[in-house]
């Protein structure tokens, strides 16, 4: 399995992992594409053999220095496989890359499995927001500082 940045001709994966994924919440095609053509977005798949079996979309902001995993789906028959690790791991370091400090999301409080994936992987709560997914469904704000090579000051006794 390999994870790689997506571009227009995922664009057919893309709609079938959030109609799978998200049904009626799916971001819509024109959405999609704003991920694989805006400077300030993108999205990775991770693949086997050709087949699509996850994507991340992602959302970068220079001045705030912050990553967003803003979507995160994976076929049903291949979660818990790892492809959600690996698609995470490469959107914090492309995040990374671009001198982000933090990485954040937001997650249904209802997706347990997920959440756990998120608390293993480093990230904490920091916040509910009601209604979210709309009447009665919340999400868990959830946070990740990134670590910075860059960012590291080494002091050095005189």
């Amino acid at each position: 399995m390999k994870v790689r940045k997506a571009g227009p001709r995922d664009l057919p994966s893309l709609i079938r992992l959030e109609e799978e994924c998200f049904g009626v919440e799916k971001f819509s095609e024109n959405t999609l594409m704003a991920f694989l053509m805006r400077d300030d977005a993108f999205a990775l798949v991770a693949e086997e053999m050709g087949e699509v079996l996850g994507a991340a979309l992602c959302l970068c902001s220079d001045s705030r220095a912050e990553g967003r995993v803003a979507s995160m789906a994976v076929l049903e028959q291949r979660r818990r496989n790892g492809v959600a690790t690996l698609l995470l791991r490469e959107a914090e370091g492309s995040f990374e890359k671009r001198d982000a400090r933090t990485c954040g999301l937001e997650v249904d409080v209802a997706n347990e499995p997920a959440i756990a994936l998120y608390l293993k992987h480093g990230y904490s709560l920091r916040a509910i927001i009601r209604d979210y997914y709309g009447a009665g469904r919340h999400a868990y704000i959830m946070e990740k500082v990134l670590p910075s090579k860059k960012r590291k000051v080494s002091v050095r006794p005189s």
